[in-house]
């Protein structure tokens, strides 16, 4: 049985979730969803231990500006690894922001949103 989950219905979408799996617990999903605009969203949803003294389940929705996913879908996929490392350093940055925030006692949304524009791809 495999760790995480995927529900992914892009292979390229599923390939960033596997980029940034491992910032996450096990029994993380990830889910391929339409944004409002009909763009494809990353959700990743976990069970976070370190929050407080209670788990507490968390959602993260990952962002791509329509144009920003077009180019990073044209690009081959050798040439990917700077939209990885993009994509983990702003997941990265938005766990080290909820974690600041618990260590100076606010409140942990259950929700927070990654926007990926240019920088991306």
């Amino acid at each position: 049985m495999e760790a995480y989950q995927y529900e992914c219905a892009s292979r390229d979408i599923e390939e960033l979730a596997r980029v940034v799996s491992d910032l996450f617990p096990e029994q993380t999903r990830f889910v391929e969803q339409p944004a409002e605009d009909g763009a494809p969203t990353l959700s990743i949803q976990w069970v976070a231990m370190r929050f407080g003294a209670t788990a507490k389940r968390i959602s993260m929705e990952v962002r791509f500006a329509p144009a920003v996913l077009a180019r990073y879908r044209a690009t081959p996929p050798r040439a990917r690894g700077r939209s990885f490392a993009v994509l983990r350093a702003y997941v990265e940055a938005m766990l080290g922001s909820l974690e600041e925030q618990y260590a100076k006692g606010e409140a942990v949304p259950r929700e927070v949103t990654v926007e990926l524009g240019d920088e991306f791809a």
